[in-house]
């Protein structure tokens, strides 16, 4: 079979950038993170919900309240999920003084990969300006993309940790997955948070799962390098499960999270 990037056919390469392929059961465990969340509303009480920019899906959840932000974005493909789903890992940074945020933003392909990622920038630039001048990012997967990408666009976040994201485009573009997020070799450059690695003014961790597929491994490895960033390996934990473990302040990744709050 030819080869489309490094020794991936067109096969394996949309295998390794389709999750589903290394977790069957990924819908299983994403019922966990809404299940959760409900949970948490019954312990907590609903979100306050703003409005942070001009369309309605341009909202954000906000668990708690203190002088420090914590903004999580969420994953999904870039397609799926929403903010509701986002609160299981609230009561641990609402217990440490600061204000959980989950960011809702539109999916593709109902707008562009360009749009996506600037409502997020414009969430997170709204928790600034509104709601605390100390702000954590956080982003899972596809979020862990868009947050590293806001990064590269915004100069105020203090801490950030990127969870199981993808930094380099390239091999998007070339699978299947390009189909619906539509990158030319333009916006692939320009939406390639390795590339712009020198815009990022702030500390950033690097977690992923230790059984993610060998392209998401590839590209956190990657990305922390380049950065000469602390990493964080979710022994045992898959692409899904890595995430639940935010919730955990005594997990690697909890105590990671909460530090950034000290």
């Amino acid at each position: 079979m030819k080869k489309v990037f490094r020794d991936y056919d067109q096969k394996a390469l949309d295998d390794q950038y389709e999750q589903r392929v290394w977790v069957p059961h990924a819908d299983e465990i994403i019922k966990r993170y809404a299940a959760a969340s409900d949970r948490v509303r019954e312990r907590t009480g609903e979100p306050r919900t703003e409005k942070y920019g001009p369309t309605a899906v341009e909202t954000l959840d906000i668990y708690g309240s203190g002088k420090k932000a914590f903004v999580f974005v969420h994953g999904g493909a870039w397609r799926r999920q929403s903010s509701r789903e986002q609160a299981f890992p609230a009561e641990a940074i609402i217990e440490a003084g600061a204000a959980y945020v989950a960011l809702n933003f539109a999916n593709l392909p109902t707008v562009t990969l360009p749009e996506m990622a600037a409502q997020v920038c414009r969430g997170i630039s709204w928790v600034e300006r509104n709601l605390s001048k100390y702000v954590v990012l956080c982003g899972h997967s596809s979020g862990g993309h868009l947050s590293a990408h806001a990064l590269t666009k915004l100069d105020f976040v203090k801490k950030a940790l990127v969870v199981s994201g993808v930094y380099d485009l390239l091999p998007v573009r070339l699978s299947a997955r390009n189909d619906y997020v539509r990158l030319d070799e333009r916006l692939e450059h320009e939406y390639s948070p390795i590339r712009h690695a020198d815009r990022i003014r702030c500390p950033v961790t690097v977690a992923w799962g230790e059984k993610e597929g060998a392209e998401f491994f590839r590209q956190s490895k990657e990305f922390a390098e380049k950065l000469g960033a602390p990493t964080i390996l979710g022994e045992g934990l898959n692409h899904f499960e890595i995430i639940e473990t935010l919730a955990d302040p005594r997990s690697p990744l909890g105590r990671a999270a909460l530090n950034m709050l000290q």
